[in-house]
């Protein structure tokens, strides 16, 4: 066959795998959202528009499917929080992080029941999480020092009342 040929499909696969891998992740977030953990692979797969067997080549479980998902997601909420932590006002960045955590738990369902699953204790998710804490417990000791946020108040405070206020919100929404 013509070298030259594979130098022409190699990219146009890679392309149709990419926009596969998209289709897959978003319809995966949709779905999760929805469903939560017990989020089919099956209609996931119909709502990207390929085959399970699709999904099954690049994530060889749904967990890792799910994990992949919440690493977006925490993602997501770590550069939110870093960007708080660097607030010229800790209270209101405080406040306006919550008020978007809240919102964020609300519309999906996964990242409320994710907490107490094995999947979010994987190291990538953890790493991320840890991110998240330590921007926090810094903006938290900056309105400290000035006065405006409780001295008793922790990051791991912020992140319960989030996972608490959230997956209310969500069952009311139900």
């Amino acid at each position: 066959s013509d070298p030259g040929l594979m130098v022409v499909e190699t990219p146009q696969l890679r392309a149709d795998a990419a926009r596969n891998l998209e289709r897959i992740l978003e319809a995966a977030r949709v779905v999760f959202a929805e469903d939560g953990l017990d989020a089919s692979v099956a209609d996931i797969a119909e709502q990207a528009g390929v085959g399970t067997a699709t999904i099954f080549r690049r994530f060889a479980t749904k967990d890792d499917l799910c994990a992949a998902i919440l690493e977006r997601e925490v993602e997501t909420i770590a550069a939110r929080a870093h960007e708080a932590a660097q607030a010229s006002d800790p209270f209101q960045a405080l406040a306006d992080f919550i008020s978007w955590g809240v919102e964020r738990f609300i519309a999906d369902r996964c990242l409320c029941e994710a907490g107490a699953s094995p999947v979010f204790q994987r190291d990538q998710i953890q790493e991320l999480v840890a991110q998240v804490t330590a921007d926090i417990q810094r903006l938290l000791r900056r309105g400290q020092k000035e006065g405006t946020i409780r001295r008793d108040v922790v990051a791991e405070d912020v992140g319960f009342l989030l996972g608490a206020v959230g997956n209310a919100g969500l069952n009311l929404e139900r």
